[in-house]
């Protein structure tokens, strides 16, 4: 398999800035190919100093982001939906200051955003036609959309791989892919190496991510099948480790995180390269 393994930054927080340079020296000397970074609208001179320090390591970079409620595609009030457009359009310009190629995420509604009950037609047609707005900026500089299918308590659009799936079909533009979570299939895929078997055509990029969200291979993900599948399938892409911790009051409230499954960062990570490479060579 040829693939890259990155360190999604969201460990330190949402707000990734030039003051996280260190950081990025840490994953580069244990080995790390890349970094995932969070584009929340800093500003573009923070953007490109990144994009220079990354540069100068050798490294390179994806990018993720978030949809809050002032911005919900899917939001009943069309001025906000409109915002919504321009938002993420935003956020691709973002992406590729820092030279991403994909922008990833949760990007088809505001996160956590919930009205009682299941997705409507209509909410479903909404985030479609705005995806594929968005798509096609996108398409024009360079960029990838990666659409993450997230657990039922964070979302209820799209929760699993298969209408991950649909709605990339629904788009129709070969720019908007799939995201796949290790720790959202934990929750509602019952078959992980099938459900990540049967995306295989528009998988653009992989969160390995523990049950718990700390280190790799001390929680309840399958490990051994999804490192099986992605030999299978010859994945060809980004490896990202993605754990979250208590250090950003946001990050607690979005991923509710109430203690840290890992010593420290710096050791997370390194057992989670390990533990990749591992998998890898066996």
């Amino acid at each position: 398999m040829d693939v890259k393994i990155g360190m999604n930054m969201l460990l330190w927080g949402v707000n990734i800035t030039p003051q996280h340079i260190p950081v990025f020296e840490g994953l580069r000397a244990a080995g790390f190919d890349g970094a995932e970074v969070p584009v929340v609208g800093q500003p573009e001179s923070e953007l490109k100093a990144m994009r220079a320090a990354l540069d100068d390591l050798g490294m390179d970079c994806t990018t993720v982001t978030f949809i809050t409620e002032d911005i919900n595609p899917i939001d009943p009030d069309p001025t906000i939906r409109a915002k919504a457009i321009d938002g993420l359009k935003q956020r691709v310009d973002e992406a590729a200051i820092m030279g991403s190629k994909t922008l990833c995420g949760g990007i088809y509604q505001a996160h956590k955003y919930f009205v009682g009950r299941g997705a409507t037609e209509q909410e479903w047609q909404w985030s479609a036609e705005y995806l594929r707005a968005a798509g096609e900026h996108a398409k024009s500089a360079g960029v990838r959309l990666a659409l993450e299918f997230l657990n039922r308590f964070e979302v209820f659009l799209i929760n699993t791989a298969a209408q991950a799936q649909q709605m990339c079909r629904d788009i129709g533009l070969d720019n908007v892919g799939i995201l796949y979570d290790t720790h959202h299939a934990n929750i509602e895929e019952a078959d992980p190496g099938e459900s990540l078997e049967s995306v295989r055509k528009d998988l653009f990029q992989m969160h390995l991510s523990e049950s718990h969200r700390g280190t790799l291979g001390t929680g309840q993900v399958k490990w051994d099948e999804y490192f099986s599948t992605l030999k299978k399938i010859d994945y060809q892409g980004w490896l990202v480790i993605e754990a979250f911790g208590t250090a950003d009051p946001a990050i607690v409230n979005a991923a509710n995180i109430w203690r840290n499954a890992f010593d420290s960062p710096e050791q997370l990570y390194r057992d989670g390269i390990g533990f990749i490479k591992s998998h890898l060579g066996a």
